[in-house]
């Protein structure tokens, strides 16, 4: 006597096809904070990038002039070609010394970052964003 097997249907179950949903969901939110993250550290590498070239256009006038400015125009430097960052220079009275600040707009509002004549730009400690 030949005994005769049932044919299963095969598949998936519910549970299983619900497991493999979540964990694709929980993977796609990782992939998705880290990439807004990666964006959020290039905007604020544009700002450091922004202030070195200002740190050296005001180095290059200073050594030309004896003082620094706060006329980008005189400097050559488009503070309006950045489009997360609003950059603006302040020099004390004597012209010996000078404050670059780009300050955050649009996503990046919030984020602040300075640089003086030494060169080295810093983020400012009450920043909503942190590099």
């Amino acid at each position: 006597m030949i005994a005769r097997r049932r044919s299963r249907n095969r598949g998936f179950t519910l549970i299983e096809l619900s497991v493999v949903l979540l964990i694709t969901g929980i993977l796609a939110a990782l992939a998705v904070s880290t990439y807004f993250r990666m964006i959020s550290k290039a905007r604020m590498a544009q700002a450091s990038i922004v202030l070195k070239h200002l740190h050296k256009t005001e180095t290059v006038y200073f050594s030309e002039r004896n003082a620094y400015t706060d006329n980008v125009t005189v400097l050559d430097f488009d503070p309006v070609q950045y489009d997360y960052y609003r950059v603006t220079v302040t020099v004390d009275n004597t012209g010996t010394d000078f404050l670059g600040v780009a300050e955050g707009v649009g996503p990046m509002a919030g984020d602040r970052w300075t640089i003086d004549k030494d060169g080295v730009p810093t983020q400012d400690n009450a920043a909503r964003l942190r590099f």
